[in-house]
């Protein structure tokens, strides 16, 4: 999403600061660069730097976050160990070249890291056949699972890098009031009783919340729009600041916002089933996900859409009454 807004968030810089950061940290004169701005995503400033036909993206963190939700605060140095981590298993990602936060050219923390050629898959889907999809998203469930194979000792957030939690409830209890906090000192209104009710949902199931089989890392955000094609395969999978060790079903494709699960996406991942205590933590990450679109377009006054408040209200009223809503079935997918 790409608003004018995104001026007031995002740290963009003239073409000659850039050609300074490009040349302190390649140790490089040139007088060819060609820059140009991406579009996409809600936070950072994203450049395509091509020297004399040698591309490289430059990727920089926000200047001010106040009007950011507050688990995307100062996580671009995650970011960065991130890509160094998805080297080790030899995922298509970029590769880090270099980090810096200490430079006097440019005060917040940037990156530059390798290019992958590729077409958005959100963007090219409706180009491709259902077979090519259908391949695609097998592809995203078996390099999910590779992310997923690296296990963790302890829930992380890398906003909150000193904060550790004992297990999967205290951990999706905190990503919610996080960003209960985020809306109540804005004093947003998502609707009638809707801060009571959130809680009242996460603390009625917490049992599910913990029955959990792996703790690892996993890629929180890897939807359509982070997910690069090429020839009818996945070229590469970008931005990898929303990466936690948690719950592997926290993994996006498990929990997309229209309700609806890939069968092909499954069977790439392995996990031919789920049982009912899974589809229960699927639908809670799923609120969270709707509930973090609300609160960050809120935050950067992208405005207030009515269908994420109405595909909110049905996921929580169905986890208030389970038995209910599976027997009447939904546009949501449920």
């Amino acid at each position: 999403m790409e608003t004018n807004n995104n001026s007031s968030v995002k740290n963009y810089q003239s073409e000659e600061i850039i050609k300074l950061m490009y040349e302190e940290s390649f140790q490089k004169k040139s007088n060819k660069l060609n820059i140009m701005k991406l579009s996409g995503g809600m936070k950072n400033a994203v450049y395509l730097i091509d020297d004399d036909g040698n591309k490289v993206v430059l990727k920089i963190a926000p200047k001010d976050e106040s009007k950011m939700i507050t688990v995307d605060r100062n996580i671009l140095w995650w970011e960065s160990e991130m890509l160094k981590k998805m080297e080790t298993i030899d995922f298509p990602s970029p590769r880090l070249l270099r980090y810096s936060d200490t430079s006097n050219i440019c005060k917040e923390p940037y990156f530059f890291m390798s290019y992958i050629p590729g077409n958005n898959f959100l963007q090219c889907k409706e180009k491709l056949t259902s077979k090519e999809i259908e391949k695609i998203e097998y592809q995203i469930g078996f390099f999910s699972s590779k992310i997923c194979m690296l296990k963790g000792n302890e829930f992380f957030l890398p906003s909150q890098p000193e904060k550790r939690f004992n297990d999967n409830f205290e951990f999706v209890l905190n990503l919610f009031q996080l960003l209960l906090n985020d809306a109540s000192t804005k004093n947003m209104d998502l609707g009638k009783n809707m801060y009571e009710r959130i809680i009242n949902v996460i603390s009625s199931n917490k049992e599910n919340l913990n029955n959990i089989t792996n703790l690892c890392l996993s890629h929180t955000d890897i939807w359509d729009g982070n997910v690069l094609v090429n020839e009818g395969n996945i070229s590469g999978i970008v931005d990898f600041t929303d990466l936690y060790y948690c719950d592997e079903l926290m993994t996006f494709y498990f929990h997309t916002i229209d309700g609806k699960m890939s069968s092909h996406f499954l069977k790439g991942f392995n996990k031919s089933s789920l049982n009912s205590s899974e589809l229960n933590r699927i639908e809670i990450y799923r609120m969270y996900v709707i509930l973090k679109m609300i609160v960050d377009c809120e935050l950067k006054q992208y405005g207030k859409f009515d269908w994420m408040y109405e595909n909110l209200n049905f996921r929580i009223a169905s986890l208030e009454h389970p038995k209910v809503y599976q027997k009447a079935g939904d546009k949501y997918g449920k």
